[in-house]
């Protein structure tokens, strides 16, 4: 299915359609800190504590009070929002027998079952590579044609006001897609059980493309945001959103063992933890004995840096976290840590006290988020002019 619906739908729309059906983007940055996910507001790489075969705990989505606010993609508004998203589990069925060869008309122009199912399934495939699965509900197939007819109207507009594009962007897209094929026998084979010719494929990219130029060019120039305005969503957000937790940048040696090997087996790896302290404690050299000695083959070339990390990354782990954040001093050796994958001596190489990030350091990133959302609206709005305005019958 995934290359069929990557033929029909361009990501960018297919999202569209995904947040009108009731998903919501995986949060992939940290907003108001500008930075991706699992990093610093100063950009250094996060890590945490080690886990059974030497590989690093996940950082969560965003640092606490760092995450702020998503970045909202454009939703074309289509039914009012449920308290629940549509398609989950409980939602009514719906019986495709039911759906009729025509399921809705935009000022003349039809939209057809075929139309709705590849775009029901875009949708559903967006929403389960954002880890939230959608059923196929009655609610789901409406919101889906809601949207298309949406994405209609604006098709209609973008033409009625001379938006254009290129041959060479639209031939480019469509190599891009081409691209995802192992061969060009696939890509055929997927265009036939896709029941669409290539001069269909090239319209249908002409059509995404002119509509996201047209969003660009004709509405995001309306969506205004002011210096004042971002200067009072910092001052209203400071206290919530724009505090960096305590970090600490540490390193580690491990001695692994299975939390179920036999006790002799943990006490001949605790033995040889405590010997490695008592080496570094008599002032040898820690990123050495790191490289010499460790069992975390991911930290070990890199002398035991672990990189930053804030206290809750460590939660599954709240020995290593406890002891981590009790050192105080650069170079401040812990005690032998028991934890799930063995036995580690940490060693604190610098600290970060809390701190609020400055407003030149995230004005733009806030600037850009409040354009966003100005931008969302100013489609909004023009969506429910030309439906005011326009012919649209639904038959579904």
């Amino acid at each position: 299915m995934s290359k069929k619906i990557s033929l029909l739908l361009s990501p960018g729309l297919a999202l569209l359609l995904c947040l009108g059906a009731g998903c919501k983007a995986a949060p992939e940055k940290s907003v108001v800190a500008g930075v991706p996910a699992g990093k610093t507001a100063s950009g250094q790489q996060q890590a945490a504590a080690p886990q059974a075969g030497g590989t690093t705990t996940a950082p969560p989505a965003a640092a606490p009070g760092a995450a702020g606010r998503q970045l909202a993609p454009l939703h074309l508004p289509g039914a009012p929002a449920a308290a629940t998203p549509p398609g989950a589990p409980g939602g009514p069925a719906l019986s495709l027998e039911k759906i009729p060869a025509v399921v809705a008309r935009v000022n003349g122009k039809e939209i057809k079952k075929g139309e709705l199912m590849d775009g029901a399934q875009a949708i559903q495939m967006q929403a389960a590579q954002m880890g939230q699965p959608l059923n196929p509900t009655a609610d789901l197939y409406r919101r889906t044609l809601d949207n298309l007819i949406n994405i209609q109207l604006l098709h209609e507009d973008a033409k009625a006001q001379g938006v254009t594009v290129p041959d060479a962007d639209v031939q480019q897209a469509v190599a891009a897609r081409k691209r995802n094929f192992p061969s060009e026998a696939d890509y055929k084979k997927a265009l036939a059980q896709a029941g669409i010719t290539e001069k269909d494929l090239l319209d249908r990219a002409r059509e995404q493309l002119m509509i996201q130029k047209y969003i660009e060019t004709k509405l995001a120039p309306k969506a205004a945001v002011s210096d004042q305005a971002v200067r009072d969503y910092y001052e209203k957000n400071k206290e919530a959103q724009m505090k960096v937790p305590e970090r600490r940048h540490v390193r580690h040696i491990l001695i692994a063992v299975d939390p179920k090997a036999p006790a002799a087996d943990r006490d001949k790896a605790r033995q040889k933890a405590q010997d490695i302290l008592k080496r570094l404690q008599a002032g040898e050299d820690f990123g050495t004995l790191a490289q010499q000695l460790s069992e975390d083959p991911r930290s070990k070339d890199r002398k035991g840096d672990l990189g930053w990390i804030i206290h809750e990354q460590t939660r599954n782990v709240p020995a290593f976290g406890d002891a981590a954040f009790a050192l105080k001093k650069p170079n401040d050796l812990s005690p032998v840590v028991e934890s799930p994958y063995g036995f580690q001596i940490i060693q604190l190489i610098e600290r970060q006290d809390p701190t609020t990030l400055p407003f030149d350091q995230v004005k733009d990133r806030i600037s850009e988020m409040l354009k966003q959302e100005e931008v969302k609206k100013v489609v909004q709005a023009r969506v429910g002019e030309l439906r005011a305005k326009g012919k649209v019958e639904v038959f579904l």
